[in-house]
């Protein structure tokens, strides 16, 4: 199914919608304007699938590439550094493949994690019953010499290898950027979080957009429909006259 981009008024009451929520839950709601899919498929899809689509998004609002900021860690030099959405997606576009986990007469057959799991994971007290409660989700079906076996008895040497199993199968779900200090050539790692990198661009523009509509709506008495109805070159120019008449 194609992605349909939403309007700049669409985009506001996307917005509005998703603001105050978990991460998940604006995830879910920026896809589901873009994908007239039902919101059970969309928290379905593998964690790595929903953040390609969410970089698609990105793509079609914002254009190809991420402009992002960090701090080297060892002298505190600001760093500005930009990463291409086609170079990203391209470790979404990877083909899904089974993932199992055999360990001597154990086999394990697994899925990658998807939102409702996350959504499941955010009432866990601690990491150790998060860890378990992901384990329990994600098993399909596990044997040990041929017989039937709960995700919860299975020996910790092979949990350790399904904790590695899922991070590799998921790896475009765990984004690490390698950067580098242009002033002490300090080398550190950060990870990029393709959903709150987008919410925070989404966010900007909506409250950059509700600013021009206080200033065409103070200065003219247009509705807020009206104003984001206006093309951007044409709203820009009705703006700057604004700014003119305040000036004179």
């Amino acid at each position: 199914m194609a992605m349909r981009i939403p309007s700049q008024a669409e985009l506001v009451r996307v917005w509005e919608r998703a603001f105050g929520q978990s991460s998940v839950e604006r995830a879910l709601i920026l896809l589901s304007a873009c994908w007239e899919e039902p919101r059970e498929q969309l928290a379905a899809l593998s964690i790595g699938r929903r953040d390609g689509r969410l970089l698609e998004v990105y793509r079609g609002l914002f254009g190809g590439y991420l402009d992002a900021f960090a701090m080297c860690p060892a002298c505190s030099e600001p760093l500005e550094y930009r990463l291409s959405v086609q170079g990203l997606l391209a470790l979404h576009e990877k083909p899904t493949r089974e993932i199992v986990v055999e360990s001597d007469n154990v086999r394990v057959a697994l899925r990658a994690p998807n939102s409702f799991d996350l959504e499941a994971l955010e009432a866990c007290a601690d990491l150790d019953l998060a860890r378990n409660l992901l384990l329990e989700r994600c098993v399909i079906n596990a044997t040990a010499g041929g017989e039937g076996i709960a995700p919860q008895a299975l020996p910790e040497s092979v949990i350790e290898q399904i904790d590695a199993k899922l991070a590799e199968a998921e790896e475009q779900a765990d984004l690490t950027i390698e950067l580098q200090c242009s002033a002490c050539g300090h080398k550190w790692q950060v990870l990029l979080d393709v959903e709150r990198f987008l919410w925070l661009k989404v966010s900007a523009l909506a409250r950059r957009l509700l600013g021009e509509v206080h200033v065409l709506a103070s200065a003219y008495a247009w509705s807020e429909s009206d104003i984001l109805s206006l093309e951007p070159v044409r709203r820009q120019f009705y703006l700057d006259m604004v700014g003119t008449w305040a000036a004179s």
